[in-house]
């Protein structure tokens, strides 16, 4: 797809500019990201998938340690002789003034007796600039029996953003980032908190909420709210006046249902009264009756 604006040329300029992938990052992606094994025969013949080195095991383990390349392998009982193994990564760096997540796929052809061999394919990009704007440069995704369906021979292009793309970009992340000044000084400490790169990164530009709750430390909050937008629309004021009162929220999930429960009664939230329980698991076990029962009495009428 053609460039639209001028954003996604100035994107798709940039992205001319970004780097191959290094050899650090392809040996990490190989150590981590795929399972390593150890095929054994039942007479004992045990041989790595990684290296093709074979070794005589008389007992079975769940585990061994290849005694050639020294990796960690998996044992399985198996008369099978080739293995291949596929798995997405992405790779979190800048480009210019933008913040890019890069999206890989890794391609593992192992047989007996042989070093495995390994391919990178580069699935796309997201790009974000200063204002949290975002482009996605991919190659072309068609239809399939799978979501994940790329025609991989397609030229990196501006692509809309889709379902296949956002399932990519919560894979495993390679460890070392690289993120623009902004970022960093909204908060942002090489740690996702399990939250996925693609909702944390906007979010952390535009919304100040979440810049708030990232230098608080609250970071099942934000996982839970960035979850819940509405949520976090709706009960934000409410969090507020609870955290400025002292009130330790040690359930966010428990406590936002009762918050809402009190809104749908009809009561103040913004009330410290109601917002900060003491008794939190048996206030929101009362209050769904009470919200069931006037359901009930206006049904009846």
């Amino acid at each position: 797809m053609k460039p639209r604006n001028k954003f996604e040329k100035a994107v798709l300029e940039q992205s001319k500019y970004l780097r191959p992938i290094t050899k650090t990052q392809s040996k990490w992606a190989f150590r981590e990201c795929i399972d390593h094994l150890a095929y054994r025969l039942p007479k004992g013949r045990t041989t790595c998938m990684d290296c093709g080195h074979s070794w005589v095991m008389n007992k079975h383990r769940e585990a061994c340690t290849c005694p050639h390349c020294r990796a960690k392998l998996q044992v399985k009982g198996t008369y099978e002789r080739k293995l291949q193994q596929k798995q997405y990564f992405t790779i979190l760096t800048t480009c210019g003034e933008f913040q890019v997540l890069r999206m890989f796929l890794l391609i593992v052809g192992m047989e007996k007796g042989y070093k495995a061999q390994t391919s990178i394919i580069e699935i796309g990009q997201y790009w974000w600039n200063m204002q949290g704007r975002k482009a996605v440069v991919a190659i072309q995704r068609v239809l399939g029996h799978y979501v994940d369906t790329f025609s991989y021979y397609s030229p990196m292009a501006i692509r809309n953003d889709n379902e296949a793309y956002q399932h990519i970009a919560y894979s495993p992340i390679f460890p070392k980032f690289k993120v623009t000044d902004i970022l960093r000084r909204n908060g942002f400490k090489d740690n996702f908190y399990g939250i996925v790169p693609t909702q944390l990164i906007p979010a952390l530009l535009t919304d100040s909420r979440v810049e708030t709750l990232l230098k608080a430390g609250s970071t099942d909050h934000l996982r839970y709210f960035l979850g819940n937008r509405r949520t976090f629309e709706e009960l934000w004021q409410s969090y507020k006046i609870a955290v400025r009162n002292g009130y330790d929220i040690t359930d966010i999930s428990l406590w936002s249902d009762y918050v809402d429960t009190l809104r749908r009664l009809g009561k103040d939230i913004h009330n410290p009264k109601y917002l900060c329980p003491t008794d939190l698991k048996t206030r929101q076990y009362k209050e769904p009756r009470k919200l069931k029962i006037c359901m009930a009495y206006f049904l009846y009428l």
